[in-house]
């Protein structure tokens, strides 16, 4: 429900907050979902299952540990913690020390502050206020698809929740989380509402039939999903304001992507632009090609630090094939780190 109509998942794809930008990840402490979620909150209490996080307005949800991917009391920036690269078998314990202790969380008691875990089948206790992070046992992620349309919220703290429904009701929006969770927000803290698995495909969820890069001086940029080239997340520079991006892809000059259409769309969208941190010194074009034939672009595609990024929507009706090209400009390659983000193909 949107005011006093009820608008079908079908109907539409993506709502948006005129004039206000999509905040970097929470800077606050937060919960980081396996599906790459984040809810800025604190931990109240967690056992061998689940954790119980309370957001900032009081409200508290439980989340099992299978879903979650790392408990950040003290968020880590973008360079994230080794640990958190790989798989674990274990859960793993990070200190404000940096020091680390591997095991398998029993139980944590913030308002105690203690936390506890076995670690070589012996009990062991921990000071929870000394505790920077957690990161849980990635054997037993699991992640959790509804089967149909759900929907992805972002916050004005820059969290970002996936839930099976959003109601908005007198200046409230109402979402029932993927784990059977009630969550009620004031308006103002919701900054986007994006349908997942409707009428729009991601193209990062899409694989490519055909990847193309030619190497400068040795180097080799691979394209990215959802992540810009260096592995950073995806920002671009609007006027004065920067936003973070979720979904779109990360490429570099030169390469080429091909898609198959085969027919199946009707639109293809995005914004283009140099990355607002790993791009600012580089120039670069895009070209974008139907079954062929190049379409016009604002600018004539041009990508630079001096402008504002490309808004892209073309008509692909019927079409069967997609190529997207990044060529240099007048500075070579030099960061020439490209995002296309909300990178979509709208079903007809």
């Amino acid at each position: 429900m949107l005011g006093d109509r009820t608008v079908a998942s079908g109907d539409w794809y993506s709502l948006r907050r005129a004039g206000v930008p999509l905040p970097d990840r929470p800077a606050q402490a937060h919960v980081e979902f396996v599906n790459g979620d984040r809810l800025a909150g604190t931990v109240v209490d967690g056992d061998g299952s689940a954790l119980t996080l309370r957001l900032g307005d009081g409200q508290s949800l439980r989340f099992p540990l299978s879903a979650l991917r790392a408990a950040w009391v003290r968020p880590p920036g973008d360079d994230s913690p080794d640990w958190l690269a790989g798989p674990r078998r274990r859960d793993v314990i990070q200190s404000k020390t940096g020091d680390v202790a591997l095991g398998v969380i029993e139980a944590i008691d913030a308002a105690k502050n203690v936390v506890r875990y076995q670690a070589d089948g012996k009990g062991q206790q921990g000071d929870w206020t000394r505790v920077a992070a957690i990161g849980f046992n990635t054997d037993l992620a699991r992640v959790r698809k509804p089967k149909g349309p759900y929907y992805r919220l972002t916050l004005a703290d820059g969290s970002r929740l996936s839930v099976a429904s959003v109601d908005y009701t007198d200046s409230v929006w109402t979402a029932e989380t993927l784990y059977k969770g009630t969550v009620r927000l004031a308006r103002d803290r919701v900054v986007s509402v994006d349908v997942e698995q409707g009428k729009a495909i991601a193209l990062a969820d899409l694989k490519p039939t055909k990847y193309q890069y030619t190497s400068f001086d040795g180097e080799d940029f691979r394209w990215a999903a959802d992540r810009n080239v260096l592995g950073r997340p995806l920002r671009l520079k609007f006027e004065e304001d920067e936003s973070t991006f979720d979904r779109g892809l990360g490429l570099h000059a030169e390469c080429a992507l091909t898609y198959s259409l085969a027919g199946k769309y009707r639109r293809f969208e995005a914004k283009a632009g140099l990355d607002s941190r790993d791009g600012r010194m580089g120039d670069a074009e895009l070209v974008i090609q139907i079954d062929g034939t190049a379409c016009e672009l604002p600018r004539g595609g041009h990508l630079s630090s001096g402008h504002d990024p490309l808004s892209v929507g073309l008509d692909v009706s019927g079409a069967n094939e997609l190529r997207i090209t990044v060529r240099k400009g007048a500075g070579g390659i030099v960061q020439d780190v490209v995002n296309l983000v909300e990178a979509r193909l709208v079903v007809k």
